[in-house]
């Protein structure tokens, strides 16, 4: 998946550490979704937008902590999310622990070591689901139209990550072929974008 396609959330409170966390992400090249400025709206726009990747802060202020929203991102969004935060005292430690974040970056962060948090947490997300592809056939008895063999290659490649361009390669068929495939592809999944559609697998796979 190039850069560009990785679609992240921001979840800080504070709107000026938001902004300059945004101008940063798109310095590397990164595509920020969106941003919201305490858990309930980071709520909103993890069901609106469909994030590949959660930013979070731990300090949110009112309502609900960066903690306890990781620990809902994890259990009903499986997505990865990265701690991006100040405070790095022992208790704060083994509280983040038992979220299972994909990643932990101390403010205030370097762009280098945010790049490398981002880029892990990307290979590890879709090597988790890579390592269940043995049961990804077993959709169909969940769809009510069953995927054919091309739309099942072609779903693997994309929770690889695969742009349309290197889908298109690994296929040996045209962009406009791959856009075809891809449209039949989530009208047989009920969703809208290669975001859901990664979403609906790992779905899938969390109940099998």
């Amino acid at each position: 998946m190039t850069q560009s396609l990785f679609r992240i959330l921001i979840v800080e409170d504070d709107p000026i550490i938001a902004e300059d966390i945004a101008m940063t992400l798109e310095d590397l090249g990164f595509y920020v979704v969106g941003k919201a400025h305490h858990a309930a709206r980071a709520l909103e726009l993890l069901d609106e937008l469909l994030p590949d990747l959660v930013l979070l802060d731990i300090d949110l202020g009112g309502g609900q902590n960066g903690i306890q929203l990781g620990g809902t991102i994890n259990r009903e969004y499986r997505i990865p999310f990265i701690y991006l935060t100040a405070l790095s005292d022992i208790l704060t430690l083994q509280r983040v622990k038992a979220t299972l974040p994909a990643g932990f970056v101390l403010k205030p962060f370097d762009e280098n070591r945010l790049r490398a948090a981002i880029e892990i947490a990307r290979h590890s997300y879709y090597a988790v689901i890579r390592s269940h592809f043995g049961h990804l056939e077993d959709i169909n008895r969940s769809l009510p139209e069953a995927l054919t063999s091309r739309e099942l290659d072609l779903l693997q490649l994309l929770c690889r990550g695969k742009a349309n361009q290197e889908l298109a390669d690994e296929l040996f068929v045209s962009i406009n072929t791959v856009k075809t495939h891809l449209k039949n592809l989530f009208l047989k999944l009920g969703v809208e974008s290669r975001a859901e559609a990664i979403i609906k697998v790992q779905h899938f796979l969390q109940k099998n």
